[in-house]
């Protein structure tokens, strides 16, 4: 199959350490012992191009995962599709089931609020008994259905429930709308894994029984996909755009030592700085 380039997303950033060396310092002498093998004061030592002399180094995330977390992976990217479609959902719902002031929402810019409302979290909300404590388990439990869905374990498909809930809706998409809340921190991911091993189990069961619930197999279909709605309709998706995403990370560090500004130490007590490039290189094709 021939193969596109559908995205190719670099992000440079470079970020910037420094540190100031404190002559008084005992361990002064063991904090230039670092830099000694590839120093100016090693007679074997050849001064680099600064300017143009660095040595990248290119990982692929990819290879580190094994199938199954690829599987994880690919399966959240589409996940992304369902979570931002359930918060136009929960938009157009009345607010008496959201819990959404409209009104309040359009005052500030999205930034904005999403800053004031993880600043001013998390709270108790005032949502009702079968939000909190059913619809929010429901939707861990297939976090973590999906999951262990795709082979990964019971302890990994807890975190994968809890980050899913907690960093990507509740701290992510969410707080967009509303200031967390505890409630939701704990019940979707604790409460909602009990509750997706015995969704599992379920569907490892009826895959015993050929696929059969009462001796039908439209009813086993119907049983695998509320089992395990998330992951199927991923599944779905994925056959459907048939995309393979890979992740690199490139890390450009100059190769020339700064042991050159460690020589004048004691007449300028100079700053050192060292700079780093990381670069973030996600590619999608279909």
């Amino acid at each position: 199959m021939t193969k596109y380039l559908l995205l190719t997303l670099l992000l440079h950033i470079s970020l910037y350490g420094s540190k100031q060396i404190d002559l008084n310092n005992p361990n002064i002498y063991k904090e230039i012992n670092l830099y000694k093998n590839n120093s100016l004061l090693n007679p074997n030592y050849q001064l680099l191009n600064i300017q143009t002399d660095y040595d990248p180094n290119n990982i692929n995330v990819n290879n580190l995962l094994t199938q199954p977390q690829r599987d994880l992976v690919e399966g959240t990217f589409y996940t992304q599709i369902l979570m931002i479609g359930t918060v136009g959902l929960l938009y157009v719902m009345p607010e008496s089931v959201s819990k959404w002031d409209k009104n309040a929402l359009e005052e500030k810019s999205l930034g904005d609020r999403w800053k004031d409302h993880v600043k001013a979290g998390p709270v108790w909300d005032k949502d009702d008994f079968a939000i909190n404590y059913i619809g929010h388990p429901v939707s861990g439990a297939w976090y973590y259905t999906m999951a262990r869905g795709y082979g990964i374990s019971p302890e990994g498909s807890f975190l994968y429930s809890a980050f899913l809930s907690t960093v990507v809706w509740e701290y992510g998409y969410e707080a967009f709308a509303e200031i967390p809340s505890w409630q939701d921190l704990f019940s979707t991911p604790i409460i909602g894994s009990l509750m997706g091993e015995g969704f599992y189990y379920l569907e490892k069961k009826i895959d015993r029984n050929e696929g059969k619930v009462l001796n039908s197999e439209t009813l086993g279909d119907i049983s695998y996909f509320l089992l395990n709605p998330i992951g199927n309709i991923s599944n779905g998706l994925s056959n459907f755009f048939d995309l393979h995403t890979t992740l690199r990370i490139e890390t450009y560090q100059p190769r020339y030592s700064m042991e050159q500004q460690y020589i004048y130490i004691y007449q300028e007590k100079p700053i050192v700085t060292r700079d780093q490039d990381f670069g973030l290189i996600l590619t999608i094709e279909f």
